[in-house]
């Protein structure tokens, strides 16, 4: 018969474990969700009576107002808690979700997506500075898995959309798409929110190179975790983050991670928009098979996130970094020459195969180094300068392909995971590990 101790310490395991499961939750919905939206694209394109030209400002809008979010979003979650801010820009996100599908005209639909892109990008910021926290308390690598899960929700999402496109308008789909979001923003954020209070009255955790209330006239240059012993009183849902003299020591290192995070957003992008067009243009594939590799390079992602823990654990952050991104540079290279290469259309599904897990785990640590660096506002300066990689890359390479050729453009991939390589080897000084232990419990 289980003592009374064993099922208390069952309940205090299960409770310490709930918040990676919200967690978890939200990946998903951010993945989901959007992928929702990104199906419909066409049919609001016709709904709207938009030119391609209109709809690509109607989407640069929502780009341009969640790359403003971004700088915002980190001081938000400085000043209410990262975790509170995750809710309500969870449930943002599925509110407005719907308002691409109510819109009439071109301007219409940029209004709506300028909404879109601000709530979207806050839950971002908010979403995976919680993730660092959470993994900090937990002791494990979360962040590479929980962005495998925000992996396969896109995939889920798409998925359903294209079954919904079959069978509803884009307004019905996408209304009951955001009270699906709704129902489990309010599952999982409850779960959140509670785990919030039950920090109350508990030590500060102190994160390397930040300071705490208890402590701020100590050194913050002190990578190894700190206990205070002293109860703040406070309760903002968020690991103390960087004062300004802790900012200023650190922000060029962030800064140098947001380039990190700036290669691999490029390099993940340009695939995912161009890799399908290289299959078929390129290498003589059909409409089906192209669609099959770029399947293949996305599952080799989400797998590949699912294996990061066990990678980093093994390997260490610096190698998996520079490591994941020489075997994505190198997959990259044969993908994009595979046309003059011996194999042809089955070397490219490799090569790419090889792409995705290179790239997998690189994001979510460049993600986590500015969060453990720079809590929420680090989150939001890595965040901001990967969304330059985002939108530098299609011009980039469309202008590359114009006048040198597809293969060509999609070299420059080559070229970005060397320099993201050689600043990961680079910024070795400046990898702490991704969690640390907990401090031990006070003496009663």
């Amino acid at each position: 018969m289980p003592q009374p101790q064993d099922v208390g310490a069952r309940r205090q395991a299960r409770s310490a474990r709930a918040p990676s499961y919200a967690l978890a939750g939200f990946f998903a919905i951010v993945g989901f969700l959007p992928a929702n939206w990104l199906v419909r694209v066409p049919d609001v394109k016709d709904q709207v009576a938009a030119t391609a030209g209109e709809l690509g400002l109607a989407l640069l809008c929502g780009s341009i107002g969640g790359l403003a979010a971004t700088f915002a979003a980190g001081r938000l979650c400085v000043r209410f808690g990262t975790r509170r801010v995750l809710v309500v820009a969870a449930t943002l996100l599925s509110t407005v979700l719907v308002l691409p599908a109510l819109a009439i005209s071109p301007p219409t639909l940029g209004a709506a997506l300028v909404g879109f892109g601000v709530s979207q990008a806050t839950f971002n910021i908010a979403l995976n500075s919680t993730a660092v926290e959470v993994a900090m308390d937990s002791g494990n690598p979360l962040m590479p898995g929980l962005h495998g899960i925000f992996s396969v929700g896109g995939l889920a999402g798409a998925a359903t959309g294209g079954y919904a496109a079959a069978h509803l308008s884009p307004a019905v789909h996408l209304g009951l798409t955001a009270a699906l979001g709704l129902l489990a923003t309010i599952w999982c954020g409850t779960i959140l929110l509670r785990s919030v209070r039950s920090y109350a009255g508990k030590p500060d955790r102190a994160v390397p190179g930040t300071t705490t209330s208890a402590d701020a006239g100590t050194d913050a240059g002190d990578s190894a975790p700190t206990d205070t012993g002293t109860d703040t009183g406070t309760d903002t849902g968020t690991e103390p983050v960087a004062g300004r003299k802790e900012w200023r020591a650190v922000r060029w290192v962030v800064l140098l991670f947001g380039v990190v995070a700036a290669c691999t957003a490029f390099s993940e992008y340009a695939n995912n928009n161009w890799a399908a067009l290289h299959l078929r243009e390129d290498l003589g594939a059909s409409a089906a098979v192209a669609g099959y590799g770029y399947a293949a390079y996305a599952g080799a992602i989400a797998a590949g996130r699912f294996a990061g823990a066990f990678l980093i654990r093994r390997l260490g952050d610096t190698t998996v970094l520079a490591g994941g991104f020489a075997v994505a540079g190198v997959g990259m290279l044969v993908a994009a020459w595979a046309g003059q290469l011996p194999g042809g259309l089955p070397l490219a599904f490799g090569a790419y195969v090889v792409v995705g897990a290179g790239l997998a785990n690189v994001y979510p640590l460049a993600i986590s180094r500015g969060g453990l660096l720079g809590g929420p506002r680090g989150v939001s300066r890595v965040s901001m300068i990967a969304g330059l990689g985002v939108l530098s890359q299609a011009p980039v390479i469309g202008f590359l392909a114009d006048r040198a050729g597809l293969p060509a453009a999609l070299s420059s991939v080559v070229v970005l995971t060397a320099v993201g390589c050689s600043l990961a080897l680079a910024l070795r000084f400046a990898i702490v590990p991704t969690t640390r232990p907990q401090a031990a419990k006070s003496p009663a």
